[in-house]
């Protein structure tokens, strides 16, 4: 066994493994309601959430109230009927999707959150592949839930997260159920606070991204979110009143487990943004001090804050602060936050620290915001594992890397080639119970009890993680999601005279990433009269966009390409996705055209 600051190294079965050890002391918790005691008893009055209301006046939630609200809405659950149910969520990050959570996860049932960008089609298939008797939604969400509510007969209740006027029995609203779970309490109820948490059952109910048919349920626990909660706490420090910008989807685990579990225990105040062309505003009206995101928002950031100082015709100027900087430094001065200030207050003046997860970060941009005294933290994660594996932190930290695995999680590389590189396992009580009625995947994804992710990489010597490729074939988009092509594949292969289809993440020269579609003619549908190419693509746009009414906004197909070839395939006939796309790349190159010149067009 080697012992290295942050890490521990082992062999064992012929792998060689990297386990993560904490730099901080921090109260463990074994579950989700202690979370939300332990912040009511130790944080109080403190303000836990911030917010707008209807007249745009910021006003807030102590960690006492949102405590008190769980309690009611949770004993309110109980007494129509809706204790060991599956309930879901859907709607915008706000209070009120947190208090809807946490009374369900905490004593009542199972919580299955929704991507609020789903369509109706989607949500409507969902709620019944995940068995839900019960749905919590935003106002945005109103006509949706009363079309649906003829489909799905085994809803017993539509809870509105405000007050609203549907007079069905089956709708309510959250206002309602917490005055009368409040009620409740006072004639002595306690059948939710008293009621027992299993923290090895499922409790959380995320399904990944994917049509509704290829999407699979990852089932989550208490011991799950917890553990990595812990290991979150001890590997990277935040302190009480504190204000984090909650930017990210709830439904998403990167969010719902840092943003909202983790920030509560550590006594965080969170605000909440007004949406993604607010960021910007609200980073200073709230005066944030930590921020959870994809590398998206960073990289706007980024190439804003580069813009300025580059039409301010003050490059050299910044630089020359750096590099003195950067010399202080060495010798114990730190002045970033002097030296740095004007820079600093364009965009966030109280930022220290920010993490990034879900997609690869540039680390020249990671190293340019440490210089100026904004920490910006590359980590790494997937549901299934709760969903942090690793970390960079102040203790280890080196750009280009997912740093070295969190506190008490285990990682390894497993069949390394002789470049050490193979596909990366992780083990802890962080890693899911497995995926909901599919046995079959689940056996697929853990080997002797290793967790497989799916993606390529390898660690080096002093345990720092590197992803070099994803094993599959999933494409990551700009804001973090991921989109697998069989997905869309299927659907194109639909349209009549397409035989067959490639699907790809095109990345444009602006470095965003577009799904793009290759269709192979169907000759024989035709029966050899092709029709002419302006007609064809005129068809095939339209078949095109009714698919997108289906599947949300972000994942849209973007462009397609025609051809009369058949695709490069195996023995086995899967496509050989690598050569396939060198292939259209190459035509493309030939005809001297972009995805977006060239869409509807024959390669």
């Amino acid at each position: 066994m080697m012992m290295k600051e942050g890490i521990q190294i082992t062999h064992s079965d012929g792998k060689r493994i990297v386990k993560g050890r904490g730099y901080y002391q921090s109260t463990t918790i074994h579950d989700v309601r202690e979370v939300v005691k332990g912040a009511a008893k130790n944080f109080g009055d403190s303000y836990a959430f911030r917010f707008k209301d209807e007249q745009g006046n910021i006003t807030g939630k102590t960690f006492v109230d949102f405590d008190t609200d769980i309690d009611a809405l949770g004993t309110a659950l109980h007494a129509i009927g809706l204790k060991n149910t599956c309930i879901a969520i859907i709607g915008e990050n706000r209070y009120e999707w947190a208090v809807s959570y946490l009374s369900v996860i905490n004593g009542t049932g199972v919580a299955v959150p929704l991507d609020k960008h789903l369509p109706a089609n989607e949500v409507k298939s969902l709620i019944e592949r995940g068995k839900v008797e019960a749905i919590f939604y935003s106002p945005a969400y109103q006509a949706m839930m009363e079309e649906a509510q003829e489909e799905l007969p085994s809803i017993k209740y539509f809870i509105c997260m405000e007050k609203q006027g549907n007079n069905d029995s089956k709708f309510t609203s959250l206002p309602e159920l917490v005055k009368k779970g409040k009620q409740l309490l006072s004639k002595g109820d306690r059948s939710f606070i008293n009621a027992t948490i299993d923290r090895e059952k499922m409790s959380i109910l995320l399904f990944t991204s994917g049509t509704t048919a290829m999407a699979k349920g990852v089932m989550l626990s208490h011991k799950n979110i917890a553990s990595n909660v812990n290991s979150i706490t001890q590997t990277i420090q935040i302190f009480p009143g504190e204000v984090h910008l909650s930017l990210l989807p709830y439904h998403h685990t990167f969010e719902n487990t840092i943003g909202l579990i983790h920030m509560v225990h550590v006594g965080v105040c969170i605000a909440y943004c007004d949406g993604i062309k607010h960021v910007a505003k609200n980073l200073q009206e709230y005066n944030v001090s930590l921020l959870v995101a994809v590398p998206a928002i960073f990289d706007v950031m980024f190439r804003r804050l580069q813009e300025g100082i580059r039409k301010a015709g003050k490059e050299n100027l910044v630089n020359t602060l750096i590099n003195l900087s950067e010399f202080l430094r060495k010798i114990g001065i730190d002045l970033r936050k002097k030296l740095f200030k004007s820079i600093r207050d364009k965009f966030a003046p109280a930022l220290r620290l920010a993490v990034s997860g879900a997609a690869p970060l540039d680390p020249a941009m990671t190293i340019w915001f440490e210089k100026i005294g904004v920490v910006l933290l590359e980590g790494y994660g997937l549901t299934e594992t709760s969903p942090v594996v690793s970390a960079n932190n102040l203790f280890a930290f080196r750009p280009g890397t997912i740093g070295q695995p969190l506190a008490d999680i285990e990682v390894s590389i497993d069949a390394p080639d002789e470049n050490g590189m193979g596909e990366i396992i992780v083990r802890g009580d962080n890693v899911m119970l497995g995926y909901y009625e599919d046995q079959d995947a689940t056996n697929e994804v853990f080997e002797k009890g290793w967790f497989k992710t799916g993606d390529l990489g390898f660690i080096d010597d002093e345990g720092y993680i590197k992803i070099t490729g994803r094993a599959k074939s999933m494409i990551v988009l700009d804001n973090g999601k991921k989109a697998f092509p069989e997905e869309f594949e299927v659907l194109i292969n639909n349209i009549p005279g397409v035989k067959d289809s490639f699907v790809w993440g095109n990345i444009t020269p602006d470095k965003n990433v577009e799904i793009c579609a290759e269709l192979v003619i169907d000759q024989e549908y035709f029966s050899g009269n092709i029709p002419s190419e302006q007609e064809l693509a005129k068809s095939f746009d339209q078949a095109i966009k009714e698919i997108n009414k289906t599947i949300p906004q972000y994942k849209i197909i973007r462009y397609f390409l025609m051809t009369k070839d058949e695709l490069i395939k195996t023995t086995t006939l899967k496509i050989k996705r690598r050569f396939e796309l060198e292939k259209v790349q190459s035509a493309l190159a030939k005809s001297n055209l972009d995805m977006r010149k060239a869409s509807g067009k024959f390669i």
